[in-house]
């Protein structure tokens, strides 16, 4: 009761058990093919130009996603996504010693897995809570999200600084794969849904984010909030590999910032609430401005850290009221209903150009670490367009309400 467990449906709690055995096979992907990719290549480049690459085709693959879920069961496209997930690890695993040549290929297919699987994410959590209840099911869903992460990363990072050579990562990614099997066994059991067989409304959705104003500020409030949230979910660790090269502490990082988020799921779904979302969302970016400033005055592996610990508690209040806001205005226009697959993959696309154009950011930026500390703040100074645009959505529903 004290996370909000007795408020949430049976069906959720089974997705939520699927999903979660997915987090633990795909969580330390994102941070060991970077740092592997960094360690054969030598370079911190083509870290971006990967996450870039994935970045594009999590965006492209949404569209085909919301495509395939007017023609196929949600839990289709669910064990699709998580068999290209398993050859993510199949060309790891067989192309270890080349894979900084093939980090183009793993990045497609990774972000198309992504892209399968997180639209399919979305579309169950609006089916299965509503505005009164929503906090509490993905503050549920953060706390056991954020102990996978607590813990995957951080026995993973020690698992690889064991060995002299690849060894580690062998273990490791052969490990993911079969933990990705077991998830795809788990979606076999879902409770499927009637599929709709309607046509896909991509231009309509589109046309409604220029001529109507609720659609446009929502559409373009997860642009902004994609400009911090897609380079900061891999370039502070980037960085701290850049200081000291050394998995173990990329996964104690990553340890501390799963602890620090489960904290902060857990310090939300007790006093989040739709009339103080906003407040704090506001409050949280102020806050991550000022400690990124930090590193001005002093860029070590510890402001690294405290940054990577700021960053994963504020991300919560950051990030949720934008995914909490959006779904209030699916359930304050019913109509929205017949295209909100096509809505939650325009969303995501839009998101994801957000990181695209975060990745670039950092990319054009002269090198030293001087700018990329000024990468940083920019990209965090744009979470206050977040909250506008967050603020001008709600503000367009009350108007529609009071219509």
């Amino acid at each position: 009761m004290a996370i909000g467990a007795d408020r949430i449906s049976r069906e959720f709690k089974q997705f939520t058990l699927m999903h979660e055995i997915y987090i633990l096979a795909t969580v330390v992907t994102p941070t060991f093919v970077n740092t592997l990719l960094m360690r054969i290549a030598g370079n911190q480049d083509i870290s971006l130009q990967y996450n870039l690459v994935h970045y594009t085709f999590i965006a492209l693959s949404m569209l085909i996603a919301a495509k395939l879920l007017h023609h196929a069961r949600r839990k289709t496209v669910i064990i699709i996504g998580i068999i290209l997930s398993m050859t993510v690890y199949v060309i790891v695993l067989l192309f270890m010693g080349m894979v900084d040549s093939l980090y183009a290929l793993v990045a497609a297919v990774h972000g198309v897995a992504t892209g399968l699987y997180w639209i399919t994410y979305s579309d169950a959590l609006l089916q299965y809570s509503t505005d009164d209840n929503r906090d509490a099911a993905i503050n549920f869903v953060g706390i056991f999200s954020g102990f996978i992460s607590l813990m995957m990363p951080l026995i993973s990072g020690f698992l690889i600084d064991l060995f002299a050579d690849y060894t580690g990562y062998y273990i490791l990614f052969g490990m993911c794969g079969v933990m990705a099997f077991l998830a795809g066994w788990l979606a076999l059991r879902l409770i499927p849904e009637e599929v709709d067989h309607k046509k896909t409304q991509f231009l309509h959705v589109v046309k409604l984010a220029y001529t109507k104003q609720v659609w446009f500020f929502s559409l373009h409030m997860d642009f902004f909030r994609g400009l911090r949230d897609g380079a900061f979910s891999f370039f502070l660790n980037v960085l701290l590999f850049s200081i000291i090269s050394s998995e173990a502490l990329v996964g104690v990082n990553t340890f501390m910032a799963g602890a620090v988020s489960m904290l902060s799921c857990g310090v939300a779904a007790r006093i989040a609430r739709p009339n103080n979302r906003l407040k704090l969302m506001t409050a949280s970016v102020t806050t991550l401005l000022i400690v990124t400033g930090v590193l001005f005055f002093n860029l070590n592996m510890f402001t690294v850290l405290l940054l990577s610990a700021v960053s994963s508690f504020a991300g919560v209040f950051i990030n949720n009221p934008v995914t909490t806001t959006l779904y209030t205005v699916f359930d304050h226009f019913p109509e929205s209903n017949a295209y909100k697959r096509e809505v939650l993959s325009v969303c995501e696309c839009y998101k994801d150009l957000g990181r695209i154009a975060g990745i670039c950011l950092i990319m054009v930026m002269p090198s030293g670490d001087f700018w990329s500390v000024v990468s940083l703040c920019a990209l965090v100074a744009t979470q206050f367009l977040t909250v506008l645009f967050a603020k001008l959505t709600l503000r367009a529903v009350q108007r529609h309400k009071a219509a």
